[in-house]
């Protein structure tokens, strides 16, 4: 149990270090924008913004679906990286289909993916709603 929760915290630390980068870059994007003067007024501009954030957002917790499934590849508790992804996005997720078990040795891992997954969708649906939330602020102001 010592390994899985050891790896498990290793996991959940380089995930947030990653994920900070993103969201650092992303209010750079933003930041970048409203100094340019854009008062957010272009419909089609707005939309552009949004795809770009939220496909910033999409990538990143597909890349840390990957770091994970990296790890239970790695630790020889998955046989293949396929499958190592697909039960990796399934605990990041919640969904929990439940048709891959990991050994006692590793279980552990699947609990601490899900709380990883679940502060990161929260952490990115924040970003994406600040970013609206100056859109639709800087649409209503002008």
């Amino acid at each position: 149990m010592l390994s899985a929760l050891l790896l498990g915290i290793g996991l959940l630390l380089a995930s947030m270090m990653s994920f900070a980068v993103a969201i650092a870059l992303t209010v750079s994007l933003m930041s970048r924008v409203t100094r340019t003067g854009y008062s957010g007024e272009s419909f089609w501009k707005n939309v552009a913004i949004m795809i770009v954030i939220t496909l910033v957002m999409a990538a990143m917790h597909l890349m840390e679906i990957a770091l994970w499934a990296t790890a239970f590849r790695a630790s020889s508790a998955i046989s293949t990286f396929e499958k190592a992804f697909y039960f990796s996005a399934q605990n990041y997720t919640t969904l929990g289909y439940g048709d891959i078990v990991l050994s006692d040795r590793w279980r552990l891992l699947g609990p601490l993916e899900a709380i990883n997954g679940l502060l990161l969708f929260g952490l990115s649906t924040a970003v994406m709603f600040a970013a609206l939330g100056r859109l639709v602020s800087g649409r209503l102001h002008s």
